[in-house]
């Protein structure tokens, strides 16, 4: 009998069962230190993980198929796709969109008029619609970037009224907007959005269902100067104060699916019944919090109807495809036509849900908070009130840190592990945790370091997949080494493998819990991550303690990924929507932001994260040495390709894969004036806003005058808002900017400054001003050190400051104006020290000729020109004109 017993580790161990090397060599049961997972295996599961990548990747790109035109006997009462992409193909044909432009404001008007006419002609009897066509001027503050005042005359809005014969006093808006920005013809942003409406408003107007409330749909003429259209309708519209809930429906990027991104505030019956309603839903509270942080630059008309309007919503847009966002690729081509018909599929279920709901007559009394809410890989959508997720999340916390009590008791018992020394080293392994995250993070900045090093930035641009061999696979590694480096270092006395295990699954778990318990007492609503991850481990180990405490086989790996396969699989799919949108955005994150090492932090610490319940299960692998091996190999031959070959260059002019490097410029004149008016400095040239950091000189083989290209960064001391003719406030966010000397702009008129009144007050002076010029202008006003801008008359209330220059205030106002010509006249008023002498003011105009001939001279073309296929550019003639008053 001793012999054979004495036969049986062998035995094991002829079968590739290798004794652990992290722990002492101990006469006592073998099997507590017997490695249970073999390499090969834990490959598969590393081979697992990239399937759930894949079918994530496939899940994102799944579209329906775009109804046609043909198919409407079949499908009556649907979405029609391809009538919907006739729409944006005549409205992008014009080409950009600019407002005060006669391609916006005639042209695309017209275009849109035309086809609701078509619509009413063709409208059920049952069916009542009204039109208008509304002019407004206005103003308003607006907290954006450096902080704006936005000052608009004589813009255009399109509205259509749908209702019936019950003449509800109740309205449900739809909102889009039909201009775009310079040099783009706005086929995503945002004539798809307004050819989704027309198509919805064609679909209701000749359905049998009769509408229980109103619909109205706002085709608005001028979002892309920050939203005075949506301002002007929502504060003057006769119609205005009937609409109780809205949907805006935008663009970030082009084609793909649409991601809800702002819900609320409040009624939590709107998303319920978007939960109820859509075929296809992609929600998620954490995209709305990641909005509304900021770090995403950019804004839409929601904002105005839930700030201006106290109205609450949903608010879409369409993320994937990010590079050709705001460029000349915005093109009919990067949308197809299963895109058009899932989002409108959804909005137009949406928009009945809620116009035959009877919510909306009475929204007072469905006004109860907010929503906690993601869809599950775009099946359904999960979703629970505040109030309730608050429970659950602490009712978690509880159940999480017993079950970690129940592992310290199960191996106390088994004579493993002393109870306060599993406590103990439990919370040592989390600190330990925490310390391998940063250094997780350090690792992906070195590297990030070093790329720029090598020139070699923004490598993973237009290629993403570079991101898993730079930072995805060094993070995973780095976790994995961290923990066994750990374990054998400091954690030698723990004599059983399985307790050594559970003190590092539990180490992440108590991490979890804390981060659930401060997103309970925070009301951080995308919490619901920090649930998943602490709720399925605490139930895993629950079930472990009671059910099945003899799982010590190979066997536990597949129960480890059945319990933790849901979280990871709907953490995946978060963080590559998460990728997809900020991607693209690092190709318009300005210079003065590194990209590569913005980039490496948030991959390494996001993946560091993901991959948490994966990095203790290196302890029970038999030959972790191999998986290391493999690991660093994979990455040591990616950046041999990535330096050997071209397969790093960051950017493409490729049509079927367009990730263009941006750049913006204009062709600029600068002139300074003194106190006394006389002009002390005036310079022309081209200036260049670096879009990101390989600008300016990436270019210089191509555009020799590049080379020439000087920094403006002493300027941004010298002059109010760097002395260069800034469109909007983005000062501290692209400050980093270049000059090239060049001769005078072609200009067919120039902004002027007429001092109107120059008055004494109580308080110290008054300043009235009449500026006149093209249809954009901004103004910068910076009041002398001990002066303050106390009111002017653009709008009620304190002026809205922006960053301080040289210790001084500043203020913007952005100006635009529409369909007829309106000059800018107002009036401030300065409180003045009684010992001041002297001026009390810089004041600079800017004034940009977006379109018409005055865009671009011969000279001006002739520059762009040169600029490779690879690259995209927004350019027009600007000037900048300062005086001292």
């Amino acid at each position: 009998m001793g012999p054979v017993l004495r036969r049986r580790p062998t035995s094991s161990y002829s079968k590739g069962v290798f004794v652990d090397p992290l722990l002492p060599k101990t006469n006592r049961d073998q099997s507590k230190i017997l490695k249970p997972i073999q390499t090969f295996q834990f490959f598969g599961l590393l081979g697992l993980i990239v399937l759930v990548f894949i079918a994530t990747v496939i899940i994102e790109k799944r579209l329906p198929v775009g109804l046609k035109v043909a198919d409407q006997e079949k499908y009556p009462d649907q979405f029609i796709a391809e009538r919907a992409f006739k729409t944006i193909k005549s409205l992008s044909s014009l080409g950009p969109r600019i407002a005060g432009s006669e391609e916006n404001e005639v042209k695309a008007l017209n275009i849109l008029k035309k086809e609701i006419n078509e619509i009413i002609s063709h409208k059920k009897d049952h069916v009542i619609i009204e039109t208008d066509v509304q002019r407004t001027s206005g103003g308003f503050y607006l907290e954006f970037l450096d902080g704006m005042t936005n000052v608009y005359s004589n813009l255009q809005n399109l509205i259509v009224k749908v209702g019936s014969h019950i003449k509800s006093s109740h309205s449900l808006l739809i909102n889009c907007h039909f201009d775009s920005v310079t040099d783009s013809p706005g086929a995503s942003d945002d004539g798809a959005g307004c050819a989704l409406m027309m198509e919805i408003l064609r679909v209701i107007s000749q359905s049998n269902k009769t509408l229980k409330h109103n619909i109205i749909f706002l085709f608005n003429g001028a979002e892309e100067n920050f939203m005075p259209a949506s301002h002007g309708f929502i504060t003057q519209h006769k119609w205005a104060k009937e609409i109780r809930a809205v949907i805006n429906i935008e663009a970030c990027g082009a084609g793909g699916r649409e991601v809800l991104f702002q819900a609320g505030p409040n009624h939590p019956w709107i998303l319920e019944t978007y939960a109820e309603e859509v075929p296809y839903p992609y929600a998620s509270s954490l995209a709305q919090e990641i909005f509304q942080t900021g770090v995403i630059p950019g804004d839409s008309d929601f904002r105005i109807f839930r700030d201006f309007g106290n109205i609450s919503g949903l608010d879409f847009a369409w993320t994937v495809n990010g590079y050709v966002y705001h460029t000349k690729f915005d093109n009919i081509d990067q949308i197809p036509l299963g895109s058009i018909q899932r989002t409108g599929d959804n909005i137009l279920a949406l928009a009945r849900g809620m116009a035959q709901g009877h919510q909306i007559a009475d929204i007072e009394q469905n006004k109860a908070g907010n929503l906690i809410f993601f869809d599950f890989l775009g099946a359904f959508v999960v979703r629970w009130p505040e109030y309730i997720a608050s429970f659950v999340n602490i009712l978690t916390v509880i159940f999480s840190i017993y079950t970690m009590y129940q592992n310290a008791s199960f191996y106390s018992n088994k004579k493993d592990l002393d109870k306060k020394a599993y406590i103990r080293k439990l919370l040592r392994c989390s600190f330990f945790i925490i310390l391998s995250w940063i250094g997780i993070v350090i690792i992906g900045l070195t590297i990030a370091l070093i790329l720029n090093l090598l020139g070699r930035t923004m490598s993973w641009y237009a290629r993403p997949v570079w991101l898993y061999f730079l930072y995805v696979i060094p993070t995973a590694l780095g976790g994995l080494v961290f923990v066994y480096l750990h374990a054998k270092t400091y954690n030698k006395d723990v004599t059983s493998l399985w307790a050594l295990y559970q003190l590092y699954y539990d180490g992440f778990h108590f991490i979890w819990t804390i981060v659930l318990t401060v997103s309970v007492i925070l009301k951080i609503r995308s919490g619901f991550v920090a649930l998943l991850w602490s709720l399925f481990p605490a139930v895993g180990s629950f079930m472990k303690v009671t059910f099945f405490r003899n799982l010590k086989d190979d066997k536990y790996l597949l129960y480890h990924i059945g319990i933790m396969g849901l979280p990871f699989t709907q953490s995946v799919y978060l963080l590559l929507g998460a990728m997809y949108l900020f991607v693209p955005i690092m190709g318009r994150a300005g210079a003065a932001n590194n990209s590569e090492m913005i980039i490496a932090f948030l991959v390494c610490f996001l993946f560091g994260l993901l991959f948490s319940y994966l990095s203790p299960l290196i302890l029970l692998v038999r030959n972790p040495q191999r998986i290391f091996s493999v690991l660093s190999g994979l990455v040591l031959l990616a950046f041999a390709v990535l330096i050997l070959t071209p397969l790093g260059f960051p950017y493409s002019g490729e049509p079927g894969s367009l990730a263009p490097q941006r750049f913006m410029i204009a062709h600029a004149k600068r002139t300074y004036h003194d106190e006394s008016g006389k002009i002390t400095n005036q310079k022309t040239g081209f200036w260049i806003v670096n879009m990101d950091i390989n600008s300016p000189h990436s270019v210089d083989r191509y555009v020799p005058e590049m080379k020439d290209a000087t920094s403006l960064d002493q300027d941004c001391i010298d002059y109010l808002y760097c002395g260069v003719p800034y469109l909007v406030p983005v000062q501290t966010f692209l400050w980093k900017t270049h000059w090239i000397p060049s001769i005078e702009p072609y200009l067919t008129e120039e902004a002027k400054l007429n001092i109107v009144k120059h008055e004494s007050i109580d308080e110290g002076k008054r300043i009235t001003v009449n500026i006149t010029g093209p249809h954009h202008i901004g103004v910068m006003i910076s009041p002398k050190l001990g002066v303050e801008l106390t009111k002017w008359s653009l709008v009620k209330g304190p002026p809205l400051a922006g960053p301080l220059w040289n210790g001084r205030a500043t203020y913007f106002i952005y100006y635009s104006y529409g369909v007829a010509y309106a000059p800018l006249e107002f009036s401030m008023d300065f409180k003045v020290p009684e010992n001041h002498e002297g001026p009390v003011m810089d004041i600079a105009v800017t004034a940009h000729y977006q379109f018409g001939p005055a865009k671009a001279g011969k000279t001006f073309e002739k520059f762009v020109k040169q600029f490779p296929v690879w690259t995209t550019i927004n350019y027009w003639t600007a000037t900048y004109e300062s005086w001292v008053i």
